[in-house]
């Protein structure tokens, strides 16, 4: 049994006692006294120890030592490594090999410098059943070009032709012919004198000094002159100054465009109308003028559909009940009927045919704005004067077919 070295309880020596796993108490070997060793708990059966003790190991076996083997280290190979290499037999059937080939190819460019070298002293050979000899390339590189044949003989002379034609031969013909330009576009007199007559009015028109003598040169004058009463009670009266009238266009058998130049810098449309009475000139597209007054269609917030000459751009401006890009699509509107006129935003839903159309002559033009005739009213209770819903589209530009 192995010994367990403790401190009796009685007289509180240090001694050894043999104790095993199951031994409870043994008497010191000092004073007599019973010590007890181990104690269980009848409820769990658990044994502890009731004193300290230490256990007394018997000592590890020393462990063996290596045995210790010699070392090998590399030794040097005897003699030189270059002398080495060139003795190795794979070396020395390569560089056999290497020069070999060397010679070879320096053979073959011997001969072929020498071949170069050698003079051709070889007679021309003369073709089978003819007198003249064939001749190598190279002989016939080095004979002199020829000068190319003209196209026209020296001896031969031109045709007289009228100034300003071309004269040319065509391919595979000796005969010569001559282009001429084609004619320039007839212009008939009688356009030519319906346009100076257009002109002519227009000039009148311009210059008449009051509202009452234009009114005798415009169309559809028993419809316009209460217009044109309302329009210049607004505006003003008199001449119109202006610079000089230029790129007059025929633009139908109808109707020509005249581009009136102003004082001040500025150009505008006039349209003149050819009718069996004379010429006519287009008042409301010329002045840019509506069913009301620009001014009074604002002021009143008008809400039936008036119809008014615009010019049309793309917006992008949404507030109060025209507050929805996702469902309206926005307009610019410019009328010129008044000078300093306020712009003004029209609408109309995105997914309808009048959005669509409107659209579509957008993309169709280069200019910035468009000139359309549209019906244009008020939504009801409107907060502001500038926010308005287009409700038709009459035409695209101002004048009246």
């Amino acid at each position: 049994m192995p010994a367990t070295t403790l401190v009796c309880p009685h007289c509180e020596k240090t001694v050894e006692i043999q104790v095993s796993s199951v031994t409870r108490s043994r008497p010191c070997p000092e004073c007599g006294q019973v010590v007890m060793l181990q104690m269980a708990e009848k409820t769990t059966k658990t044994k502890r120890r009731a004193l300290l003790m230490q256990q007394n190991e018997p000592p590890a076996p020393a462990a063996p030592q290596p045995r210790s083997e010699p070392a090998y280290e590399p030794q040097p190979l005897p003699g030189d490594a270059f002398e080495r290499m060139r003795m190795d037999p794979e070396i020395r059937q390569f560089r056999k090999r290497l020069m070999i080939g060397a010679g070879v190819v320096g053979f073959i460019v011997l001969v072929l410098i020498v071949w170069s070298l050698l003079p051709s002293g070889a007679a021309p050979q003369k073709a089978p059943g003819t007198g003249e000899a064939i001749t190598s390339p190279a002989a016939e590189k080095e004979k002199p070009a020829q000068p190319a044949m003209p196209m026209l003989a020296p001896d031969e002379t031109l045709p007289p032709v009228n100034s300003g034609n071309l004269v040319f031969r065509p391919t595979g013909s000796s005969n010569l012919k001559t282009a001429s330009p084609l004619p320039a576009a007839n212009v008939s007199n009688e356009n030519l004198a319906k346009l100076a007559a257009a002109q002519d009015v227009l000039t009148k028109f311009l210059e008449a000094p009051t509202w009452k003598q234009r009114v005798t040169m415009v169309r559809d004058k028993l419809r316009v002159a209460s217009l044109m009463n309302i329009y210049y009670s607004k505006n003003a009266d008199g001449p119109i100054a202006f610079d000089s009238i230029v790129e007059t266009t025929e633009i139908s058998p109808k109707f020509s465009e005249h581009v009136v130049v102003f004082e001040g810098g500025g150009r505008r449309l006039a349209t003149v109308e050819h009718t069996a009475s004379g010429p006519l000139v287009d008042w409301e597209s010329f002045v840019g003028a509506g069913e009301m007054a620009w001014s009074d269609f604002l002021e009143r917030k008008q809400a039936s559909p008036t119809l008014f000459r615009v010019l049309v751009s793309p917006a992008g401006h949404y507030e109060n009940s025209f507050g929805d890009p996702e469902v309206l699509s926005c307009y610019s509107l410019r009328n010129i009927s008044e000078p300093g006129a306020k712009v003004v935003y029209g609408y109309a839903h995105k997914e309808s045919q009048l959005a669509k159309e409107l659209d579509y002559r957008l993309q169709q033009s280069t200019d910035a704005t468009v000139p359309m005739t549209l019906l244009l009213k008020f939504p009801s209770d409107a907060p502001v004067d500038f926010q308005v819903w287009i409700h038709q589209f009459v035409q695209y530009g101002w004048v009246n077919p």
